[in-house]
């Protein structure tokens, strides 16, 4: 079940939150990123997890990590095969130089399309357990006064309206 949490905080104002795990409630010290993107803007705020749920995170499947080392075959394999075939599409009236920074640019955004398809697959490969960490604590909605939170575990829920009971606006 999750609990909604919505407070009044400027872009590039701290946030407090409590010293435990957003997933499990242990003492944390490693951070997990929460990230939303809205159009042009992207609001990124750190949260609290523990070692044990922080070790979870990063590891992968084995699935993950043989998506995540062809994924790198195959954006390395587009840039090489894209710039091949810029470069011989390319009017030979143009100069040297601009033709081949054409080319390796185009060659570098072909590569980053395909890197980040692999990316989406590896995230959906990922285990069960790190699936429920990612979604322990999230960032649902941001403007440029407010920002608002979903946390699935409650004690981390009602410590963080504590800790910015000031802030608080309704949901």
């Amino acid at each position: 079940m999750s609990h909604p949490v919505k407070i009044k905080v400027r872009p590039n104002q701290t946030i407090k939150f409590p010293g435990i795990c957003s997933h499990c409630g242990e003492p944390g010290t490693h951070k997990m990123l929460l990230k939303k993107r809205i159009g042009r803007l992207t609001r990124l705020v750190e949260a609290p997890l523990c070692a044990n749920c922080w070790r979870e995170l990063n590891r992968q499947s084995g699935k993950g990590e043989r998506l995540g080392k062809i994924g790198w075959l195959a954006a390395g394999s587009m840039a090489a095969l894209s710039l091949v075939v810029v470069w011989t599409l390319m009017p030979s009236g143009m100069s040297l130089p601009l033709r081949l920074l054409v080319a390796l640019a185009l060659a570098l955004v072909f590569a980053e399309l395909v890197r980040q398809l692999f990316q989406r697959a590896q995230r959906r490969a990922m285990l069960p357990a790190q699936q429920a960490i990612l979604q322990s604590a999230s960032l649902t909605d941001f403007s440029w006064q407010a920002t608002a939170f979903e946390f699935t575990n409650e004690t981390f829920a009602e410590r963080f309206k504590e800790l910015n009971e000031s802030l608080l606006m309704e949901v």
